[in-house]
C-alpha cells in the first residue's frame, strides 16, 4: 500500500518539470532578457561554457531547493529521508568503491563492443556534449570550473534527484527491482547520448542498487566522483591527444 506520508510520483512530476522548465526555457529567457533589455550579452562577455554552466549550477540548486521544500515543508519530513546520512559513511565507501572495481570493467567492455558494432556499421559514434566542450576550450579556468562542475555539483545533485528523491518514491509504487531498473534507465536516458546509453545504464543500475543496498546516497555519490573525475582526469590529460582524433 502506498505511504501517503511520503512523496509520490506526482511530486517527482513537478520536480523533474520545474528542472527541464528551467534549463530549456529558463535559461534560454534569461539571457535574451539580458541581451535585449539591459544590453548585457553574458555569453559574450563571460563564454558560453562559463555561463552555460553557471546557470545549469543555478538551476540545479534550486531544484535541490524545491526538493527539500517538497520534503520538509509539504510532508515534514528531514532530509534524512532522501538518503543524507552519514550514519555508516566509511562502511558505505568501502562498498561503494568495492562494487564499482567490479563493474567498472563491464562498463568499458560495454564501450568498446557498442563503438565496434556501431563502426561496423558504417554508424560514427557521436561524442557527448560535455566531451565536445572540454576538447575545444582552451582556458585553464573554465576548465577547473567544469572540473568542478563535474566532479563534485552533478553527482551530488543527480543522486538527490535520481536515488534519493525519484527512486524512494518509485520503490514505494513499483518495488525495489523496478526502483532500480527504472532509476538506472532514466538516468542514462536523461544524458541524451545514444552511443553511451548502454554504459550509462549500467552505471545506473549499479548507482541504484547501492542505494538500496546501504540506504544511503554515500555509496552512489562515492561511485558517482569517482566515475567522473576519473572520465575528466582522462579527457583533461589527453586533450589534445583526443582532439586529434575527433
Amino acid at each position: 500500500m502506498p505511504d501517503n506520508k511520503r512523496w509520490n510520483l506526482g511530486d517527482i512530476f513537478k520536480v523533474f518539470l520545474f528542472h527541464f522548465s528551467m534549463m530549456l526555457v529558463g535559461i534560454p529567457v534569461f539571457l535574451r532578457v539580458s541581451k535585449q533589455i539591459f544590453g548585457l550579452d553574458l555569453v559574450e562577455v563571460f563564454g558560453q561554457n562559463t555561463i552555460l554552466l553557471s546557470l545549469s549550477l543555478i538551476v540545479n540548486i534550486l531544484t535541490c531547493f524545491y526538493v527539500f521544500y517538497i520534503i520538509r515543508v509539504e510532508y515534514g519530513l528531514p532530509v534524512t529521508s532522501l538518503g543524507f546520512t552519514t550514519r555508516n559513511w566509511k562502511s558505505d565507501v568501502i562498498i561503494g568503491l568495492k562494487h564499482y572495481l567490479i563493474v567498472l570493467p563491464v562498463i568499458i567492455i560495454t564501450g568498446v563492443v557498442v563503438d565496434f558494432v556501431l563502426r561496423m556499421f558504417g554508424i560514427a559514434p557521436e561524442q557527448q556534449d560535455i566531451i565536445n566542450k572540454i576538447l575545444n576550450e582552451d582556458s585553464f579556468g573554465v576548465l577547473t570550473f567544469m572540473f568542478f562542475f563535474g566532479m563534485l555539483a552533478a553527482p551530488v545533485v543527480e543522486e538527490l534527484l535520481f536515488r534519493g528523491f525519484l527512486q524512494s518514491a518509485v520503490r514505494t509504487t513499483f518495488g525495489k527491482l523496478k526502483a532500480i531498473l527504472i532509476s538506472g534507465f532514466l538516468f542514462a536516458l536523461i544524458h541524451l547520448n545514444a552511443h553511451v546509453f548502454l554504459q550509462i545504464f549500467i552505471l545506473g543500475l549499479l548507482l541504484a542498487y547501492l542505494f538500496e543496498k546501504t540506504g544511503s546516497l554515500i555509496a552512489p555519490i562515492t561511485v558517482h566522483i569517482c566515475h567522473n573525475t576519473a572520465t575528466l582526469a582522462f579527457l583533461i590529460s589527453f586533450k589534445h591527444i583526443l582532439k586529434s582524433h575527433v
